[in-house]
């Protein structure tokens, strides 16, 4: 008796055609939906990041669903390290997206510190960078980008006095669309 083969069937050919033919429109209509990433929406989505330091009991970086208030990222670290005095806290504007807050309890009061978490961190939580503003070191953190390309926009940005838009950055040695293309959706040029 002879063995039966998987190809000698046509029908179980026909059937493997039909669910490559169904893979292949299910990954083109998932790719047209919210469940894979667009990378033209933010990668951290809207969700804030916020990292704190200085005199708190557990520093590090806290995610919110919305813009914190100071209070709230503090209370978040689960507050200041206790002393022997009573100090005001100085309460502030919202803490934004990718915010870094250095807080120190002096003697006669609290010093703030705020500006911005390393490149590091924003490319990692998927916050966006200003490649008209982050140092050559920090654009070192976007995929792909190595110290003599980061260099390279450094120059080409203060050469054209800023970025006007995204796009602009292919015209530095060494971005082509390829690379443009996965370093999108970390860049900003506010």
């Amino acid at each position: 008796m002879k063995k039966r083969r998987l190809h000698d069937n046509p029908a179980s050919v026909g059937i493997g055609v039909l669910l490559l033919l169904f893979f292949l429109i299910a990954m083109n209509f998932l790719k047209g939906s919210n469940i894979l990433p667009d990378s033209e929406r933010p990668l951290s989505g809207d969700k804030v990041f916020a990292q704190i330091s200085g005199d708190i009991r557990f520093p590090g970086v806290y995610r919110f669903d919305g813009l914190p208030s100071l209070r709230e990222l503090v209370d978040s670290a689960k507050g200041l390290i206790p002393t022997d005095k009573t100090v005001p806290f100085p309460v502030g504007a919202p803490v934004n997206s990718g915010s870094y807050v250095e807080i120190r309890d002096n003697e006669k009061e609290i010093s703030l510190r705020i500006g911005e978490m390393s490149a590091f961190y924003r490319t990692t939580l998927g916050i966006p960078i200003s490649i008209n503003s982050e140092s050559a070191d920090g654009l070192v953190a976007l995929p792909g980008i190595g110290s003599r390309t980061a260099e390279a926009i450094v120059e080409e940005r203060t050469r054209r006095d800023g970025f006007k838009r995204l796009r602009d950055i292919q015209s530095v040695r060494g971005i082509g669309p390829a690379l443009y293309r996965k370093i999108r959706p970390y860049c900003t040029v506010r």
